[in-house]
């Protein structure tokens, strides 16, 4: 076709799922983040959800081609399958004995191998692809594999990824079993303008003999407005675009060769119609939605509860305004209740990165606070830092914190978010109507129990204490990204070596941290402050002083 006219080795834009051309958006890192926390990790149930075409099954194969050989892997695609058929499917892909008539010779027979490997130090991991046409009985079977277990960790390890149908599925009653043991979880979006752009360079590039760029800024325009970001839609319509380029003799796809395309495909009608349809019809509800809101807003504003110094703010270091009240800190701590404000301020710290918190309430069940902030986090693929009496550190840190109170009289605490803060303020979010208000340090230290809960984002997964227990590969990372802040006589290479170590002590002595040239949690979160690109929320000017030295 138009292979050798363009210069491309192969068509750039099959449908066919090719980890070759896996191109990672933010959404699709995120994934592979947690599908590697997973496995680093022993967690029994990984859940991976997005809509049709964003890429799930390409993700899957890259990340079943990226284990080592650590790892055994059983892959089912499609599992139209009742339990004992799904047994069988398993034990087959496992290659093991699959011929049992019985669900329970088949659980046995499967036990016995996932012990084996267990002692062999190696990872039994089971993913399935698709898993929205699971129907509740096999997925009752899969909660019980779940069981198989040692008196330390899981023996097999379950990933299940599939369209939101799925999480529809997990969130019913019958399944709230199944859904309490989802520890990880992640939903695919589509890609943004700016990243269709790269992901349509991206395929260009791997196919082409020579780099060289096919089509121009109008074309990237029509094909994101078409496409919504969902990379299959992007695929077809640059497939067309460069078959009817080719028929016009053009080098390049044109604003308007991509029109022609996207007007031919419409008319085609069938599947991507469809679904291009429905992202219309889908963001008209949103904009109608909006408006509603807006309008409910604007003409009804409901009473609030007003404590201190109310600040009318969305996030963290915008500027604020202030509306005086009577209420005071004490007073607005005592309307507060426990689980609630517990649960409201980890959504809002986790709102605070521009994330969509995934929480479920089932999570306040959990009564021991440090697991219950654990749990949170992990599910929205976060690392919690626990901080007892030091408000140092928190500052030095400079994240979003959960802070722990104890109003005169209490028997429990209450919690609130601290989302800015200079030397004579402190601004907190929080509460059953999520208000934001303003209090004096001192003040805020005086009901403040000393205990706080810093989420954190490990964006490049290092595992274990540089270089205590981290493998290789986390050294490796590492000093990309010393490189990368400015530190370029790195060496790249897999040594934690003493120009690294003494490296990181200047950036902890900088950030008035511990200095030992050991990156653990909080060197790992300094390191992160000091690279601009990264989305991080800072609770005060990153110009300001990081205060004294505090071991770490």
């Amino acid at each position: 076709m138009y292979d050798n006219f363009f210069g491309f080795k192969e068509r750039p834009f099959q449908l066919v799922p090719n980890p070759k051309y896996l191109f990672l958006s933010r959404s699709h890192e995120e994934a592979i983040a947690h599908l590697n926390y997973a496995i680093s990790h022993g967690d029994g149930f990984v859940e991976i959800t997005g809509e049709v075409g964003t890429g799930k099954t390409t993700l899957c194969r890259a990340f079943l081609e990226d284990l080592d050989e650590n790892s055994e892997v059983a892959y089912i695609f499609n599992p139209q399958l009742n339990s004992l058929e799904l047994l069988r499917a398993i034990n087959d892909e496992f290659g093991i004995p699959a011929d049992a008539d019985n669900t329970k010779d088949l659980i046995d027979t499967l036990n016995v191998f996932l012990m084996e490997k267990k002692s062999q130090k190696k990872n039994a991991i089971l993913l399935i692809d698709e898993a929205q046409n699971l129907n509740k009985e096999v997925l009752e079977q899969l909660r019980l594999l779940s069981n198989l277990e040692t008196n330390t960790s899981k023996l097999l390890q379950i990933i299940l990824v599939g369209q939101p149908e799925l999480q529809k599925m997990l969130d019913s009653y019958d399944l709230r079993q199944l859904r309490q043991r989802i520890t990880l979880s992640w939903y695919l979006t589509p890609l943004s303008r700016k990243e269709t752009r790269e992901y349509i360079r991206h395929r260009v590039n791997i196919a082409s003999k020579k780099t060289e760029d096919k089509f121009t800024g109008s074309a990237y325009h029509w094909i994101y407005k078409y496409s919504g970001g969902i990379p299959r839609l992007i695929n077809i319509v640059c497939d067309r675009a460069l078959l009817t380029a080719f028929g016009f003799n053009r080098r390049k796809v044109t604003g308007s060769i991509a029109r022609s395309s996207i007007k031919e495909l419409n008319a085609r009608g069938g599947d991507t119609h469809r679904i291009f349809t429905k992202g219309r019809v889908l963001t008209g509800f949103i904009v109608l939605f909006c408006l509603a809101l807006i309008t409910m807003v604007l003409f009804k504003l409901p009473p609030v509860f007003k404590p201190g110094t109310v600040v009318e703010e969305k996030s963290a270091g915008d500027q604020v305004s202030m509306t005086k009240t009577s209420w005071t800190f004490e007073d607005f701590l005592g309307n507060l209740t426990s689980r609630s404000s517990r649960f409201i301020a980890v959504k809002t710290a986790l709102s605070l990165w521009e994330t969509t918190p995934r929480l479920n309430q089932y999570l306040n069940n959990i009564d021991e606070n440090g697991a219950f902030f654990q749990f949170a986090a992990a599910r929205n693929n976060f690392q919690i830092l626990a901080v007892n009496n030091d408000w140092d550190l928190i500052k030095k840190l400079n994240l979003p914190a959960v802070l722990e109170f104890l109003p005169p009289g209490a028997i429990s605490p209450r919690f609130l978010t601290i989302i800015k803060m200079t030397e004579n303020e402190i601004i907190l979010k929080g509460g059953e109507k999520n208000e934001i208000i303003s209090v004096k340090p001192a003040e805020m230290q005086s009901y403040w129990s000393g205990n706080a809960y810093i989420l954190w984002k490990d964006f490049f997964n290092y595992r274990g204490k540089i270089p205590i227990d981290a493998p290789k590969e986390s050294v490796f990372t590492l000093k990309m990204l010393l490189r990368d802040i400015g530190f370029k006589e790195i060496k790249l290479d897999y040594v934690y070596d003493d120009f690294t170590r003494e490296t990181v002590k200047k950036i902890q002595e900088k950030h008035g941290i511990v200095v030992d040239g050991i990156v653990g949690a909080k060197t790992k979160i300094v390191i992160y402050n000091e690279k601009k690109e990264l989305k991080i929320p800072h609770i005060r000017s990153l110009n300001d002083s990081p205060g004294d030295k505090k071991k770490e």
